[in-house]
């Protein structure tokens, strides 16, 4: 890991190196967009044909974006990992779907602590789409192993997780944590008298995350980064604490 880590490192500073500022993303992105959402564009045919306007105003702003945050990010956690593989790609998992359209109506990375991004450990993610500019940070995955792992770290650090949940920057944007919840507390924790009912309403969870969705105007220009950077350092203690616990 730690060899990984040095390898990811050496080349961010290369992208860095050559890479220009970000400048945000264009009008031309969002067009893109608002035509992958009709059917009769999302083809690979109309695709194919479009190539160079995916290449120029989707693909190189993205990794551009992500090169600039490194740096960014690293003043707020050494542990946060930003590379340009934390890009998804546009093509859509169509194996056991019946929607074969076969691209995403929008564009996303993520980043993570310690590694590259990986879907079912806790994340921040974000996207640019024709509809909006979208950020979140927590455990989206419903992985119940790992579920079971953050209800215990909760439960033994009751005081320490409410605590980050409350602080106001945190609540003022994003408001409480999201996610699919069971109905009852887990059978295991049900005679836990000592529990605050708070927090027997976070373990019935089976996912937890924080979103907020922005115009998409806000994707058009370099304050984009200045945007993340902000999300990242009030979702940071948060997504720390559940990708720790299940570590």
């Amino acid at each position: 890991m730690y060899i990984n880590k040095i390898r990811n490192n050496i080349i961010v500073m290369l992208d860095l190196l050559i890479s220009e500022p970000f400048n945000g993303f264009s009008e031309e992105t969002l067009n893109f967009f608002a035509k992958l959402k009709q059917k009769r564009y999302n083809n690979k045919e109309w695709f194919d044909k479009h190539r160079d306007i995916y290449e120029l105003y989707v693909k190189e702003p993205m990794r551009s974006l992500l090169v600039n945050l490194s740096p960014e990010l690293k003043k707020i956690d050494e542990r946060i990992v930003v590379s340009p593989k934390s890009i998804f790609r546009i093509n859509r998992d169509i194996r056991f779907k019946k929607d074969k359209t076969p691209y995403k109506e929008h564009y996303s990375a993520a980043i993570t602590f310690d590694r590259l991004k990986s879907p079912e450990l806790p994340l921040f993610y974000f996207h640019i789409s024709s509809d909006e500019f979208f950020f979140a940070a927590g455990q989206y995955s419903t992985d119940n192993n790992l579920i079971n792992k953050l209800r215990r770290k909760i439960i033994s650090n009751e005081d320490k997780f409410l605590s980050i949940i409350h602080r106001k920057e945190f609540t003022s944007l994003f408001g409480k944590v999201c996610g699919e919840s069971l109905v009852n507390v887990p059978t295991e924790y049900r005679n836990n008298l000592k529990l605050k009912d708070e927090t027997k309403t976070l373990i019935k969870m089976k996912q937890m995350y924080v979103s907020k969705s922005y115009k998409p105007e806000k994707g058009l220009n370099s304050s984009l980064l200045e945007l993340i950077v902000k999300n990242i350092s009030i979702t940071k203690d948060f997504t720390k604490f559940l990708f720790d616990s299940i570590i």
